[in-house]
């Protein structure tokens, strides 16, 4: 069996790749990124895979549609893949997947468990284990999650998100709730408001509400971590302490918690996972000190992400925040701007990027320099530059002015952030 994947540089794909590996597949990929893409890359495939962001017209793909190759999604062929495990943990949400599916594959880890993320952690991207656990993200886009039939489903929260894709938060709400029900066993927050709908028939809570069967009480934040009591079902379990900062951070885990017992782990096993936790890839990555100021990598790219961002720093210590955020495509900039504005005003300096296309094509009307103008209309002050050489520029005076600077964005800002650390070190 020879499996092809087009557009096998993004963290999902490469993950799938190693797996069907392991299953004894042949594997070749192409992307934009690393070889470029050109029929011939496909010829002698049984299965094609592609990623999301590449267009029908691809040519690997018209030549296996003209020649009768199995064609699959990722989310197809993920969907295809958990079905072979003995149990799969699902973790879906409109933020914190990639964080609590590490945080999972961490307290899993005894089991040997498989991890697929669209992320990294431990310094890699996913895990190749055994076929008794797979821990997997599940994305909402389009619905891929659909595809997934997990004994344990997680929905973190539910919030307005691929407005390319999604009418509004009637329609990407009735998605998560399809999902959810997918499985027999089902998690989900009890704090937020926004996930109500899914609230019905059996389910298990997580949160910081009294009445949540899984709960955090006496939780601290500081730099470089939380800690907090556990409770399950009103009775307390033991103290935690993660290497994360962030309330956020402190829910991701209680929902790891709910997801993990839900399985069958002891809690001894999750405190040690829970603990031994480092944090995925670019979720406030610590990246190193410019003039005296903590320079972070974020993958925020939603009004709300960017507002966790600076609440996690600041109930974390940090008196003055610096922003460098790049807004990831036209749609999402468009439809959630004032969102944008609000979140970003919290911020004590603002630097913006270019608008990260991804998939689409510009939009009119819709630009960095328009989400800028909002900024400024609030009496704060913000800068758009055009390359990312002018934003680090700029950012070394943030970082002279801050005690902490977090480069923002799911696009490739992640670039910008690392060689402006590097500059420092040097």
């Amino acid at each position: 069996m020879r499996i092809h994947f087009v557009g096998c540089e993004g963290a999902s794909m490469k993950v799938l790749m190693n797996i069907a590996k392991s299953d004894g597949a042949t594997v070749s990929g192409s992307d934009a990124l690393l070889n470029g893409h050109r029929a011939e890359f496909a010829e002698g495939a049984d299965e094609v895979v592609y990623s999301s962001a590449v267009p029908y017209e691809n040519p690997e793909l018209a030549y296996a549609r003209e020649h009768g190759i199995k064609i699959l999604s990722r989310a197809e062929f993920l969907g295809e893949l958990a079905s072979r495990y003995g149990t799969t943990v699902a973790v879906a949400g409109s933020h914190g997947k990639t964080t609590v599916t590490a945080m999972l594959g961490c307290i899993f880890e005894p089991l040997n468990p498989t991890v697929h993320l669209g992320g990294e952690y431990g310094g890699k991207c996913g895990r190749v284990g055994g076929k008794k656990i797979f821990v997997t993200e599940a994305c909402e886009y389009k619905r891929n999650f659909l595809h997934l039939l997990p004994k344990i489903s997680v929905v973190l929260n539910v919030e307005l998100d691929h407005t390319d894709y999604y009418r509004d938060i009637a329609d990407i709400t009735s998605a998560f709730d399809v999902f959810s029900r997918s499985a027999p066993v089902r998690v989900l927050s009890g704090d937020d408001s926004a996930s109500e709908p899914l609230r019905r028939g059996k389910y298990i809570t997580f949160g910081l509400g009294e009445n949540c069967d899984y709960r955090a009480a006496n939780a601290s934040y500081y730099r470089g971590g939380a800690e907090f009591t556990l409770y399950r079902f009103g009775k307390p379990l033991g103290i935690i302490k993660l290497r994360v900062m962030g309330k956020h951070n402190v829910l991701n885990a209680l929902a790891a918690c709910a997801a993990a017992m839900s399985a069958g782990m002891e809690y001894s096993l999750i405190k040690r996972g829970l603990e031994s936790f480092e944090g995925a890839g670019r979720r406030l990555e610590f990246l190193g000190s410019a003039a005296g100021c903590d320079v972070f990598s974020d993958y925020a790219h939603h009004p709300h992400e960017i507002e966790s961002v600076i609440e996690c720093l600041r109930s974390a210590g940090y008196e003055r925040v610096g922003i460098a955020f790049e807004p990831h495509t036209y749609t999402r900039t468009q439809s959630l701007m004032d969102g944008f504005v609000k979140s970003l005003c919290g911020a004590d300096e603002i630097l913006l990027a270019e608008i990260y296309a991804a998939r689409e094509q510009p939009v009119a009307g819709v630009s960095s320099q328009v989400l800028c103008r909002g900024i400024l209309d609030c009496g704060r002050s913000a800068r758009v530059f055009s390359q990312y050489c002018e934003l680090n520029r700029s950012a070394l005076l943030v970082a002279e002015k801050c005690d902490a600077l977090v480069f923002c964005g799911a696009g490739t800002i992640d670039i910008a952030a690392r060689k402006f650390a590097q500059m420092q070190k040097n």
